[in-house]
């Protein structure tokens, strides 16, 4: 084989794990945000990416590392997202408002479970390894986005910050227990009265 058709055949195969990679991302995700990483199996990931279980070890070396891939782009998607959604907010208050909106538009998506995220810290047996690494770092970057939403002159700032991300995790959860008749509202409300 030459040269050119041993650079051809790899780019070919490059690009098809490559296609492969993210059908299996965008189907663990689905199916994941759906039942739980712990409830879904191998089989049903390759069979709802329609790619052969060789194309998934090709890609990744265990369901841990694909459960890995899976949250660590879930959880970039979701912070670049919030932060889209308060780019043009002028104020503190409409930043912090955008906040609760976009977190509110989440709990309306169908097969909504709460913060998939907590959600798969859960599911650990332990809190400590990868999953619970991207989770914590996740909190971490939504807290640092509140933290920033708000004015740099506010005293108590960082504790401010700490506040409102428990007022999401409360709303966020109870919007899918049903245990509270409006938590994003209250949870909003709360958080309007912090800032004053």
């Amino acid at each position: 084989m030459s040269n050119v058709e041993g650079n051809m055949g790899q780019a070919t195969k490059g690009k098809t794990t490559s296609d492969g990679r993210e059908r299996l991302i965008d189907a663990a995700r689905g199916l994941f945000l759906r039942r739980g990483a712990a409830n879904v199996g191998i089989n049903k990931v390759t069979e709802t990416a329609g790619v052969a279980r060789m194309t998934l070890y090709n890609n990744f070396p265990s369901k841990e590392a694909l459960t890995e891939a899976v949250y660590n782009e879930m959880a970039a998607d979701t912070l670049a997202l919030l932060e889209q959604a308060s780019s043009n907010c002028e104020t503190e208050a409409s930043r912090v408002e955008a906040i609760f909106a976009f977190y509110e538009s989440r709990t309306k998506k169908p097969h909504y479970r709460g913060c998939p995220f907590i959600h798969a810290s859960l599911q650990e047996a332990e809190p400590r390894g990868a999953i619970y690494d991207i989770v914590q770092r996740y909190k971490r970057g939504l807290r640092d986005h509140i933290r920033n939403s708000l004015e740099g002159t506010r005293s108590r700032r960082a504790e401010l910050a700490d506040q409102i991300v428990l007022l999401l995790d409360g709303a966020v959860t109870e919007s899918y227990l049903r245990g509270v008749s409006s938590p994003m509202t209250a949870a909003r409300n709360a958080a309007t009265v912090l800032l004053c």
